[in-house]
């Protein structure tokens, strides 16, 4: 039985630099997606309760509703296709039955890289089942250009790397965004900063969901990049000044000026929302942190999941208060969070 696990995460500030070949900091969140794999008959998908056979190629093919299949299949498609980016070492027997189970905890389509998540978790148990390791920058990026080229999301780096790294994280991804499909294109730079921060209490953070789901980051981000990558001076300027920011935060975050890096995700919100625009929803819920003494608010992560993080000296008080605003759940960050686990029993 091989057991992998990935956490979810929170993009603090820097959202969404990390496409562009900017800086993010980010926190792992305690929710997982678990996958377990034992060998078996057959080649079945159990994907968070929905049983899927592969008898034939056609099986493989996209498009199926039910949540993630379509990220184990893209998993499967990569490793037993033709596409030989990463695969240098690798030989999968794609006749070899298995049983494969994934279940999360992560809310779905929340921008809470809960689909990065399963796709890592899915990889690593796929790739450990077949007796393979890979380092944790490879995994990572194996993991982002399976999302790019198989699933057709544009997609930074951030989430694949908070999936793999866990904790809390300045994720350097300068240098990256015109080499996307280069082999020699360098990693992201991963900088701890858990020590900065202590206990998860020391962590002044409150990350809210509304329970909507509202289409995913690729959905969100494909025509911002188009623009980008013709040079539109707003687009270029701001997301330029939106990775500044996570610089910035840095520094603000380990010596805990609340207040600077308050601002700055206020200032990384109105960016994003002039650059790409915001939901009412998502609008509301950081109006309303606001107006109950957030000291900053913002998406945690794309312009379509529901779901903020706002800094606030009482995060007990907020929490409660944003319950009020008809928020489903408050999902707990953890500094410390391990990244991808694997195990062999």
């Amino acid at each position: 039985m091989i057991h992998a696990s990935a956490p979810g995460r929170a993009g603090i500030i820097g959202n969404p630099a990390d496409i562009y070949g900017g800086s993010v900091i980010s926190c792992a969140v305690r929710e997982r997606a678990e996958v377990f794999i034992q060998d078996g008959d057959s080649l079945t998908f159990d994907i968070c309760g929905h049983i899927t056979e592969i008898q034939r190629p056609d099986d493989l093919e996209f498009g199926d509703p039910l949540p993630y299949l379509d990220i184990a299949k893209s998993v499967w498609k990569y490793l037993t296709g033709d596409d030989e980016r990463y695969m240098q070492g690798i030989e999968i027997d794609p006749h070899r039955g298995f049983d494969l189970r994934a279940e999360t905890t992560i809310p779905m389509q929340a921008g809470c890289a809960g689909s990065t998540a399963m796709l890592a978790a899915i990889l690593a148990a796929l790739l450990a089942h077949f007796g393979i390791r890979r380092k944790r920058h490879q995994m990572a990026e194996m993991a982002r250009h399976i999302e790019r080229i198989q699933l057709g999301v544009d997609c930074g780096f951030q989430d694949q790397y908070m999936a793999v790294f866990g904790g809390i994280n300045y994720v350097d991804c300068r240098d990256k965004a015109w080499g996307w499909e280069r082999d020699d294109a360098p990693y992201a730079i991963v900088e701890p900063l858990a020590e900065a921060i202590g206990d998860a209490t020391g962590l002044p953070l409150v990350v809210a969901s509304s329970g909507k789901r509202q289409g995913t980051s690729g959905t969100y981000h494909g025509p911002p990049r188009q623009r980008w990558e013709v040079g539109e001076e707003g687009m270029v300027s701001g997301l330029a000044r939106v990775g500044q920011l996570a610089q910035l935060g840095k520094h603000a975050l380990i010596t805990q000026d609340w207040a600077a890096l308050g601002e700055m995700m206020n200032e990384n919100h109105a960016i994003c929302a002039e650059l790409f625009g915001i939901s009412e929803v998502n609008e509301g819920l950081i109006k309303a942190a606001l107006q109950h003494g957030a000291l900053g608010a913002k998406l945690a992560g794309a312009g379509g999941g529901g779901t903020i993080i706002a800094l606030h000296t009482d995060p007990r008080y907020l929490a409660r208060k944003l319950q009020e605003h008809d928020i489903k759940r408050i999902i707990a960050l953890d500094p410390h969070q391990r990244g991808l686990d694997i195990a062999v029993y």
